[in-house]
């Protein structure tokens, strides 16, 4: 019996030595620089236990919060993570730098092995700005490091610790490159129907395609995202609908690793029959091979991609060159709009119609100050407003807002408007700017199965008939009139907006008989409303009784606050800051 067991200790010492040996290195990552990432990659063939051995900066004693080098291991078919260097404690320290030592098992497959340089941080919101490696250690860290060599003897001794970085696998499988394993990822990508990755600074990306047959899609998106706005980020738009089935965003985002601004979002939902539009955008910085700080654990994958779940489907998704089949015809288009701008055109509506309204604008805590609207010329009802609680987010910077809907018209004259500040518009940014930023202002389209062309013609209000008398955008110093003819006792509507503060009014209109010189109408402070924005801008939106007659209307302003030269708030319709005089249906 004793001899049985001396035999088995012996069979299994060479069993074990006989794994041991077989192991060979099949990863082995040296000479680094700073603000870098290596990539490598192995694959297995059985269940085993792997040995990982690396050494990294770390200036702090906490060495699960903070690491100026870092490592992770990547499942390369599914994508998840399957290792971090947080995970372990290293088996030994100097003042700067751990080495680890540890065991990992690991199921039969392919692994991608990332090593990154960039200052990794597992606390949120306390470094957001890019100094570089020497700027870490110049202007922060260098409180830690605290000894008493001059600025350029702690650069080069800060560098030189990158040279005793390294990071390596023992295992027994194949060893892949950096090459081979990019080689994987772009396979994996071309069976996707879509696939944004590897995006850089600035970027836009659009796909509109058509569902034929209700099909279920995985996405796999990651992007750049925090509490107060989305920066890099995608959406899946229902173009029928202008439902968003799908978006990238912080609150619908996980930690991707890295810096807490790196997102992921992985999903799979159910996509009906209909015409669909894709849409991933970058901003101006920490993109790929841009980082700005520690890089998310699948760097690889930045951007937007998407595969067909349901077997067999693949045909069933077509991507299509414009949105066409949707019968949608586009009847105003105010976009790329600048700082300062008033925009405003009329259409005529034939019958009534399905108008799809799509703009973008500047808003914040419940105002807008980038905003449209739109106005039935008979009644002088806005009949839709870019109101902020009507609006959604728009990703970038949290004041970009976004109207995206179906609004139903009657047949009539109606006078599209878009106004926009002094600051955040096309190509003036102050921050991030939103997912579509070229469509900055207002698009209206008829999106309607009954119309035809012909249904909606160009307006033109100064050629209305009903517009009695009008005298708008009036500016400082001026005193306007305009002389009209009522040619039987009726009512009137009259529209103006003008200055007033504390009883008195500034900036108004009145109305003269030409046969008496008697002042008929008076725009009074007390007749008047607030009329948005500051609080002197005043309106009075009601209908009048004339006799039959002649009338001279007159709008006269002082010296300060009129159309385009405010010293305050405009009101929420600066285009019509005068008065305009119009028929009322008998």
């Amino acid at each position: 019996m004793k001899i049985f067991k001396i035999s088995l200790f012996f069979l299994f010492s060479f069993f074990l030595s006989s794994f041991i040996y077989a192991q060979e290195n099949l990863v082995d990552m040296t000479d680094f620089y700073p603000e870098e990432i290596q990539v490598a990659g192995f694959t297995i063939s059985s269940d085993q236990s792997v040995v990982i051995e690396a050494q990294t900066i770390s200036p702090r004693r906490n060495h699960r919060d903070f690491h100026f080098s870092y490592a992770w291991i990547l499942n390369a078919e599914s994508r998840e993570l399957v290792w971090e260097l947080a995970d372990e404690d290293p088996e030994d320290r100097t003042r700067y730098l751990l080495t680890y030592k540890t065991d990992l098992d690991l199921e039969p497959g392919t692994y991608e092995v990332y090593y990154s340089t960039y200052p990794h941080f597992n606390f949120e919101d306390d470094f957001y700005f890019h100094w570089g490696a020497r700027g870490y250690f110049s202007g922060v860290f260098n409180q830690l490091l605290d000894d008493d060599e001059d600025a350029d003897d702690k650069y080069k001794f800060f560098d030189d610790l990158y040279d005793q970085l390294y990071f390596k696998i023992n295992a027994t499988g194949k060893k892949l490159s950096s090459d081979e394993v990019e080689d994987l990822q772009n396979t994996a990508k071309d069976k996707a129907f879509l696939s944004y990755t590897l995006l850089s600074d600035d970027e836009f990306e659009e796909q509109i395609f058509k569902v034929a047959q209700p099909v279920e899609v995985e996405i796999y998106a990651l992007g750049e995202a925090r509490r107060d706005g989305d920066y890099d980020y995608g959406a899946l738009i229902n173009l029928k609908t202008r439902e968003r089935v799908w978006e990238l965003s912080y609150r619908k985002s996980d930690h991707a690793g890295g810096n807490q601004k790196n997102r992921v979002s992985r999903s799979k939902i159910q996509l009906e029959p209909g015409i669909y539009k894709a849409l991933y955008v970058t901003d101006d910085s920490h993109s790929y091979r841009r980082w700005n700080t520690a890089p998310p654990f699948d760097p690889a994958y930045w951007g937007m991609t998407m595969w067909v779940v349901t077997p067999g489907a693949e045909s069933s998704l077509a991507k299509l060159d414009s949105d066409e089949e949707l019968n949608q015809a586009t009847v105003i288009e105010f976009i790329k709009v600048r700082d300062g701008e008033y925009l405003s055109e009329g259409i005529t509506l034939k019958k009534p119609l399905n108008l799809h309204i799509y703009a973008l604008g500047e808003g914040d805590d419940g105002d807008m100050f980038d905003y449209g609207w739109i106005v039935n010329t008979k009644t002088r009802e806005k009949v839709w407003t870019m109101d902020y609680y009507d609006t959604e987010p728009a990703g970038g910077a949290r004041k970009n807002r976004v109207f995206d809907g179906i609004v139903k018209l009657e047949s009539g004259n109606y006078m599209v408007y878009y106004v926009t500040d002094g600051s955040h518009a096309y190509h003036s940014w102050n921050s991030s700017p939103p997912l579509d930023k070229k469509k900055w202002g207002i698009t209206v389209s008829v999106l309607d199965d009954n119309y035809r062309e012909g249904d909606v013609v160009v307006y033109e209000e100064e050629k209305d008939a009903s517009v009695l008398a009008q005298l708008v955008r009036v500016r400082d110093h001026q005193r306007k009139k305009s002389r009209f003819t009522m040619e039987k006792d009726s009512y009137v509507h009259i529209y103006a907006i003008g200055e007033g503060d504390d009883g008195e009014m500034y900036d108004y209109a009145w109305i003269e008989s030409v046969n008496t010189g008697r002042v008929v109408w008076e725009m009074t402070y007390r007749k008047t409303e607030r009329a948005g924005g500051a609080r002197k801008n005043r309106l009075f939106d009601d209908r009048v009784f004339l006799e039959s007659g002649e009338y001279i209307v007159y709008y006269e302003t002082d010296d300060s606050h009129s159309f385009n030269d405010w010293n305050d708030r405009p009101p929420r319709d600066p285009f019509n800051w005068g008065v305009t005089i119009s028929k009322l249906d008998e």
